[in-house]
C-alpha cells in the first residue's frame, strides 16, 4: 500500500551533491555522430503521468540484473539467496521524495543509502539533458538541510522495516542483522526542493553511465543509442532474461501491480455483469481498460495492445443472471470460464509480436477471479507467435470444449485446449496463491494438472 509522510522542509536553492556521469554519445563509436534516444520508462504514453520514481528504480535495478552488481534491496536478495558476497550498502528504492522539477526542467527524486541495515546517506536520482541522461549522486553532508533530510529517511525506515525484521525473523527473508526486506512504497513530501550540483563519486566505479543503451530502455531501440536487435525466428535477447517465475514473484511485491490487484479482487467487482482491468504501459503506468460489447460468450474487455504495453490485468466473472429466461420461463445463468481464454493467448501474442530482440520476459496477462489468481508468460522464440485467436469463432470452440469436458478443472481445461486445439507452443500458466507462493501449471504425461512451486 501507497503511504504518504507530509513533513514542511524548505530548501535552499543550491543542494550541494556529489555525482558521476558520462554521456551516451561516449557509448557510440566515435565515427558516429548520432544523438541520443530517451528513455523509455519516462516517456508518457497518451494521458499518462510519469511516475519518475517508479522509473529509476527500473532502470537501477535492471543495471544490477544486466551487470550482475548490487545497488538495490532486489540485487542483494538474489545475492543472499544464492549465497554470494554481498555489498554492505543499497539503495532503498520503496522509500523517496515526491518528484521534482527544477527550473531547466530536470527532473529528481531522493532515496535513502542504506548501510548495514541503517539509513547511512541520501542518493539523489536525476534525469537531466531533454530525458536522455541519468545520474544516480550522493548527496554532500555539508549540503544545507541534509540533516533534517536524513532524518526524514531514518523515521520512514524505522516505521516501515523494523516491524517487518521483528515478524519474518529467521523465515529467510529478512531479519535483525539487516538484511533488506520489502518495504511497501513510502513518498515523503518535501517542498520547494532546489538544484545546483559539483562534482565526486558514489560506490565507486560500479556507478551506471548517463545514456539510456546501458540500462537497455531506450525508446527506440533500433534507432540511435539504441541496443539494436532485429527480425528473424531467433533473435540474441540483450543482457539475461530472468524467468518467469522471478518476474512473476517481483511483480507480486510491486506497490502498483498489488494495488490494482487489490481492487480487482472483491466480491462486488467478480460478481458484475461486465469485467474490469488494466493495461499497463513499459513505464509502469495503468490504464483502465473499457469492457467491450456483451456477446453470448464474453463479457470481456477491450485491450489495445502497442509497443509499448507490457502486459494486462483483467476479472473473469463469477456465474450471475442475465435477466432474460429460457422457452420454459426459467432464469437464465451466465456461467463465465474463470480461466484465459482464447482471446487472452491472442493479447499475450500479440505484445510478444512487438519484442525484436527476443526478449519476452516483460511481457504478461493475469487473470483474477474467485477461481484463483492466475498469469501466462510467453517462453517461446518468435516462431512460436501465432495469432488470430480473439474471434467469436474461438470463443465458440472454447465453450463447446468445456462443455464436453465438464468435469474437468479450469486449470486442465486451459492448457488442453491451448496445446490440442490452439496448437500453441512457449505459453506457460501460473498460479498466485493467497500466501504468495506462485506455483507453474503444466500437464503430466497421464494429461494430469501438475503444480510446481517457484523457488523462494
Amino acid at each position: 500500500m501507497k503511504k504518504k509522510l507530509s513533513i514542511r522542509l524548505l530548501f535552499n536553492a543550491a543542494v550541494v551533491l556529489s555525482l558521476i556521469s558520462c554521456r551516451s554519445e561516449d557509448l557510440l563509436n566515435s565515427s558516429e555522430e548520432l544523438p541520443p534516444t530517451k528513455f523509455r520508462v519516462f516517456t508518457a504514453q497518451g494521458k499518462e503521468t510519469i511516475n519518475y520514481a517508479k522509473g529509476f528504480k527500473t532502470l537501477l535495478e535492471h543495471y544490477d540484473e544486466i551487470n550482475n552488481v548490487q545497488h538495490t534491496a532486489k540485487a542483494l536478495r538474489k545475492a543472499l539467496k544464492n549465497s554470494s558476497e554481498m555489498a554492505n550498502e543499497y539503495v532503498e528504492l520503496n522509500i523517496h521524495s515526491q518528484d521534482f522539477t527544477t527550473k531547466g526542467n530536470e527532473k529528481f527524486t531522493l532515496f535513502p543509502l542504506i548501510k548495514n541495515g541503517k539509513v547511512d546517506g541520501i542518493i539523489i536520482a536525476r534525469l537531466k539533458e531533454n530525458d536522455t541522461q541519468v545520474e544516480f549522486l550522493k548527496m554532500y553532508t555539508e549540503a544545507e538541510n541534509y540533516s533534517i533530510i536524513l532524518k526524514m529517511f531514518k523515521e520512514a525506515y524505522l516505521k516501515n522495516t523494523l516491524p517487518q525484521r521483528i515478524a519474518a525473523k529467521g523465515n529467510g527473508n529478512c531479519s535483525s542483522d539487516g538484511s533488506p526486506c520489502d518495504t511497501g512504497e513510502v513518498i515523503i513530501t518535501m517542498p520547494g526542493a532546489g538544484g545546483g550540483y559539483t562534482g565526486g563519486v558514489w560506490n565507486g566505479d560500479n556507478l551506471p553511465p548517463g545514456g539510456c543503451k546501458p540500462y537497455e530502455n531506450c525508446l527506440n531501440p533500433e534507432g540511435p543509442g539504441g541496443t539494436g536487435g532485429g527480425e528473424g525466428n531467433g533473435p540474441t535477447p540483450n543482457g539475461p532474461q530472468l524467468s518467469p517465475c522471478e518476474k512473476i514473484k517481483d511483480q507480486t511485491i510491486d506497490p502498483a501491480f498489488k494495488e490494482k490487484i487489490k481492487e480487482l479482487d472483491k466480491n462486488s467487482v467478480l460478481s458484475q455483469k461486465k469485467e474490469s482491468g488494466f493495461s499497463e504501459s513499459k513505464s509502469g503506468g495503468f490504464t483502465k481498460l473499457q469492457p467491450s460489447a456483451s456477446t453470448e460468450h464474453s463479457d470481456g474487455m477491450t485491450i489495445h495492445v502497442t509497443s509499448d504495453t507490457k502486459g494486462y490485468i483483467h476479472t473473469h466473472l463469477n456465474d450471475y443472471l442475465t435477466g432474460d429466461t429460457n422457452d420454459e420461463g426459467l432464469p437464465i445463468i451466465k456461467e463465465p470460464i474463470r480461466m484465459f481464454s482464447p482471446a487472452d493467448v491472442e493479447t499475450l501474442m500479440t505484445m510478444a509480436g512487438f519484442i525484436k530482440d527476443g526478449n519476452y520476459s516483460e511481457i504478461y496477462g493475469t487473470m483474477v477471479s474467485s477461481y484463483g489468481n492466475y498469469t501466462i508468460k510467453f517462453t517461446g522464440t518468435a516462431s512460436d507467435i501465432k495469432t488470430g485467436f480473439g474471434t467469436e469463432e474461438w470463443k465458440t470452440k472454447y465453450v463447446e470444449y468445456r462443455k464436453e469436458n465438464g468435469d474437468w478443472s479450469f486449470e486442465k481445461l486451459f492448457l488442453n485446449f491451448l496445446k490440442d486445439k490452439m496448437n500453441v507452443q512457449g505459453v506457460e500458466l501460473y498460479k498466485i496463491k493467497d500466501n504468495g507462493t506462485v506455483q507453474n501449471k503444466s500437464l503430466n504425461s497421464d494429461n494430469k494438472v501438475q503444480s510446481q512451486d517457484c523457488p523462494q
